[in-house]
């Protein structure tokens, strides 16, 4: 596998990324953590249920933050998909009797990330929030175009603060991809798998979710109040107004 064919024509993104996060001149608060969960295919076996066959997938989270709002984030994500035609009630798919299950997912995404509720280090009240994100990726896959490799993802969650420096998430994010190839049904077209005419949906494109959990662990120059020094603070300064 030939990986420099895929990182040559994503330079200019690599580059893109590298300026966001260079974040000259503004205090540093970002995140470093990792994701488990499961890994779904869609695409012409799996046409309709949105959580089918799932596979195991894990993944790496980093993420700068510019207000209690607005994250920008870098993911790692790798995967397994599978379908089979047996799991589904259709006529055409029962004669094609075609399964998969040896789709590796290997992506690199950067997304945009939103809280609807600011979610701070040094208030207690405020550490929850849904969230959405929007963004793009990259895969790695065999065989295909250059451009083919990219996907549209979007999804959304829900965040609380474990601790001050740790928190807790659940998200479900989709993957619109440019490829009709994560099922492999396009490597059989031309031989006509099993004599069928048609045996893919060539003008849809593939689609991918994940499903997890990730742990988040912050690292910023603001410093996390003490509870017992606040306290006192309060508490002279009841003296001296009496």
């Amino acid at each position: 596998m030939d990986v420099l064919k895929y990182i040559k024509p994503n330079i200019f993104v690599i580059a893109i990324l590298c300026l966001c996060f260079n974040s000259y001149g503004q205090k540093k608060d970002f995140d470093f953590g990792f994701l488990l969960g499961t890994m779904q295919y869609n695409g012409d076996v799996n046409m309709q249920r949105p959580y089918y066959s799932p596979r195991f997938a894990f993944g790496g989270i980093f993420r700068k933050n510019f207000n209690p709002h607005y994250s920008l984030r870098l993911g790692a994500t790798f995967g397994n998909l599978a379908a089979n035609d047996e799991d589904f009630d259709n006529a055409y798919q029962e004669k094609r009797a075609f399964f998969f299950d040896d789709t590796k997912i290997m992506e690199g995404s950067a997304m945009l990330e939103f809280n609807f509720f600011e979610v701070t280090n040094n208030k207690k009240e405020k550490n929850f929030s849904p969230f959405v994100v929007f963004g793009i990726g990259a895969l790695y896959l065999e065989n295909v175009k250059w451009y083919e490799t990219f996907n549209i993802a979007q999804g959304l969650g829900l965040k609380y603060k474990l601790l001050p420096r740790l928190e807790l998430r659940g998200e479900w994010v989709f993957r619109k991809t440019f490829t009709d190839k994560l099922d492999q049904l396009a490597y059989h077209a031309n031989d006509g798998y099993l004599h069928y005419k048609q045996i893919s949906f060539c003008k849809t494109k593939d689609w991918f979710s994940v499903l997890g959990i990730s742990l988040l662990f912050n690292f910023s120059d603001e410093k996390i109040p003490c509870p017992i020094y606040d306290l006192r603070k309060y508490e002279n300064s009841n003296k001296r107004r009496y």
